[in-house]
């Protein structure tokens, strides 16, 4: 799609398409499931698309000839109570657009102030309000479609995509420096120019309500396309008003594992009553303070709404689509409730990382305005990485430039002028990282060349123990290095004897990293003996010995997974909560173990939270011991992947940012992520989940836009456990009553080799741990 300059379009609308939405995910190419298009646009919105797009329609009788001096020429849009958008003449000969008020006593302007205060702020990057009255506004006239008729008939390419969002967003930092927000940006209000993108900014309206008898409370007629998910939580009309300032947030939350308390954000409901408060008489300077506080809060909650649906619409423009659409109307508010929008059409970046934390549920996750045209500019390559510059924020003043300098890049945003200037210079070169400094002695991992085909089966092993045998080839591309059956001992290898030593009852969790090197544990049970749970290390390369404290009561870890890197663990933590008559385990987040700085840091997630509201809500359909979300590490190391509780109540997987907790991508439509340790092919370009398909199959998919590979059938009792390479998973299923067999599979299901026959029933835990290399 060629977004500038636009050319007349005459196609016939599209075909109603399918997408499968979630919030910064893709939506699964081979259409697995399908969704139809549900765009939501009123139109009864201010000036949608009237100030550009196709010619005119003829006068009709009874249509002024001249309102406050301008000459009619056409109408472009009418909705109720004779509104109606003009195509006008001014004195001075230039074509515009007029919207008129045929009857201000029903429908009016909220805000008498807003049209001057616009054409006085003129704010970069929008289309201009050129003269107000009483009973109309005038704009300039742009020649050219709106982005909701361009992009369903023919989504932008990705450079036109990233001209446009910048383009956008930068229009929107200047209404918000010019304190004229809510800006109502949603696709029928960006105008595609000769000169760019042009946003039409939403004239405040209200609309006396008119039923069987006169009702003059007030509708707001100039409502987001998208609502953001804090105008959602109670579903009244108060609530989507944009202009309202956003309910308070109050400081609730779990305690932190360590023992602090943690704040967390959480809306007030309507349902909890105010407590009894006794308040000092405020000054006139306090209460002059408290307003001004007030009036900021409001404003940054509005501002919120309006980056919200700025990524909706870029999102929309990617695609040509609802980035929410659904089967049903409830279910898209479910998924606008979540900031759940499709990004699939978005390619990977920094882009769509953007539009992802745009969409975040919570106001103050989310960029400014500034700070998302910031990451744009950044993203293209000409600035240096943000954390060598931070910003400062200058007052936000109408008619006042703003000025953003990050490494060599220079922003202009003019609230008083027409036009914006990028000053651009070579970024400085970025300041090295610390390094951990290396031991005087040397760490060898192990090393295999990959084969085109798994090698004949190996070796006999027997196990400890008398759990079984495995059968071990030195081509094969992975080692067993840690297991147990049941209620068996913990047996972990060493890489240096290839003998497995015991290292403690089935309650302990034992991992060898990647490289061999280290080995770190913990007891699940570690209250019986100790205040709280440590991770004990071992240095096979030094036999240093040392343990990091992680959590404390009530929290409680069943499981560990290092990095790619051998350089964190991670631990998923959780804690017992009654519901139903029975103890339930709830995610409360998972704690980073960095093993060179022996620290351990906790980061909440809401995915406990999450299920625990499901069941409440599902009437008992939604059980919380099949919704335990347990986290591993992505193979860059920066991020966490888990199963979490769809809208729908199913389960899909959801990628976070390790060090915040931040969710990055939402993949509904996967099922539960599977594996036992690395849940990533050796590439990191493949992963497993199951639950996504009708019968009993591990699903393999595509980790960059989460398409399906293969469907990997398996037999009744069977199970994932891992990557045996790029092209063949590890498997476990029934032999025979009382032998279970692990065994490297195609991608079509066929065994084609054993790795081990382990003496256990069907009914009981087989945890075969592979360590690749």
């Amino acid at each position: 799609m060629n977004l500038e300059p636009p050319t007349p379009q005459n196609n016939e609308p599209p075909e109603p398409d399918t997408i499968n939405v979630r919030s910064a995910t893709p939506e699964p190419p081979d259409g697995t499931t399908t969704e139809p298009e549900t765009v939501n646009v009123r139109s009864a919105e201010a000036l949608d698309g009237a100030a550009g797009g196709p010619g005119a329609g003829g006068l009709r009788s009874g249509d002024p000839e001249r309102v406050g001096g301008y000459r009619l020429t056409g109408r472009l849009h009418v909705s109720c109570c004779d509104v109606v958008d003009y195509l006008a003449v001014a004195p001075s000969g230039r074509t515009v657009v007029l919207r008129r008020y045929g009857r201000p006593a029903d429908r009016r302007p909220a805000d008498p102030g807003w049209a001057e205060r616009m054409r006085q702020a003129a704010p970069v990057g929008t289309v201009a309000v050129l003269d107000s009255g009483a009973d109309f506004v005038v704009t300039e006239h742009i020649e050219g479609g709106s982005l909701a008729g361009q992009a369903a008939a023919e989504p932008p390419a990705e450079s036109a995509l990233r001209r446009l969002a910048i383009g956008t967003v930068t229009a929107l930092a200047a209404v918000h420096r010019a304190g004229l927000a809510p800006a109502g940006i949603r696709p029928s209000r960006v105008l595609l120019g000769p000169d760019g993108p042009r946003l039409l900014c939403a004239v405040p309206e209200i609309h006396d309500q008119v039923g069987g008898s006169h009702d003059t409370s007030p509708i707001r007629l100039d409502q987001p396309a998208w609502p953001a998910p804090e105008q959602l939580r109670t579903g009244t009309d108060a609530d989507l008003d944009p202009h309202r300032p956003a309910r308070r947030a109050r400081a609730t939350g779990p305690t932190h594992p360590s023992g602090t308390a943690r704040t967390t954000a959480r809306l007030r409901t309507t349902d909890q009553a105010k407590a009894p408060q006794t308040k000092a008489p405020q000054t006139k300077a306090a209460q002059a303070e408290t307003a001004q506080a007030k009036a900021e809060a409001a404003d940054r909650a509005v501002m919120a709404v309006d980056v919200y649906c700025w990524a909706a619409t870029i999102a929309y423009a990617a695609a040509g689509r609802d980035p929410f659409a659904a089967d049903s109307e409830a279910q898209r508010l479910a998924r606008m409730a979540e900031g759940a929008a499709s990004l699939a059409a978005v390619p990977q970046g920094g882009v769509r990382d953007l539009l992802a934390d745009c969409l975040a549920d919570a106001p103050a996750a989310r960029p400014t305005a500034e700070e998302a045209l910031l990451r744009l500019v950044e993203e293209t390559g000409l600035a240096a990485p943000p954390d060598l510059v931070t910003p400062p924020k200058p007052p936000r003043r109408p008619g006042r430039a703003l000025l953003i300098t990050a490494a060599g890049v220079t922003i202009a945003l003019v609230a008083g002028g027409t036009s914006a200037a990028l000053t651009l210079a070579a970024a400085p070169e970025p300041a090295p990282k610390p390094t951990v400094a290396a031991p005087t002695a040397s760490w060898s991992a192990r090393s295999v060349s990959p084969l085109p085909t798994p090698p004949a089966n190996g070796t006999e092993l027997t196990l400890p123990g008398g759990l079984g045998t495995a059968y071990e080839n030195p081509a094969d591309p992975v080692r067993l290095t840690s297991f147990r059956v049941d209620e068996s001992r913990r047996y972990v290898r060493d890489p240096r004897t290839g003998a497995f030593n015991d290292v403690g009852p089935h309650t302990v969790a034992a991992e060898q990293s990647p490289d061999g090197r280290w080995l770190a544990s913990f007891n699940s049970l570690y209250a019986a003996t100790d205040d709280h749970l440590a991770v004990s290390f071992v240095d096979r390369l030094t036999g240093t010995r040392f343990s990091v404290p992680a959590l404390g009561p009530p929290y409680q870890s069943l499981t560990l997974s290092w990095s790619r890197d051998s350089r964190r663990v991670l631990l998923t933590a959780q804690r017992i909560e009654p519901m139903n008559g029975e103890d339930v385990p709830l995610t409360a987040g998972y704690v980073i173990v960095d093993v060179a700085a022996r620290t351990a840091r906790f980061v909440p997630t809401g995915d406990g939270g999450e299920v625990k509201q499901a069941a409440k809500a599902s009437d008992g359909r939604v059980k919380p011991i099949e919704h335990h979300a347990e986290y591993r590490w992505t193979p860059d190391g920066r991020s966490v992947i888990s199963s979490f509780l769809t809208a729908e109540w199913g389960q899909g997987v959801r990628i976070r940012d390790a060090d915040s907790g931040r969710a990055t991508r939402m993949m509904h439509w996967t099922g539960e992520v599977q594996g036992l340790a690395d849940w990533f092919s050796p590439s990191g370009e493949k992963f497993v989940t199951g639950g996504c398909a009708k019968v009993l199959s591990a699903c393999v998919w595509k980790t960059a836009d989460a398409s399906r590979l293969h469907n990997v059938p398996l037999l009744k009792g069977a199970g994932f456990y891992g990557w045996y390479d790029e092209n063949h998973l590890i498997v476990a299923a029934s032999v025979k009553k009382g032998q279970r067999g692990i065994f490297v599979t195609e991608m079509s299901g066929k065994p084609v080799r054993v790795l081990a026959m382990i003496n256990a029933s069907d009914d009981v835990v087989v945890d075969m741990r592979y360590t690749r290399g």
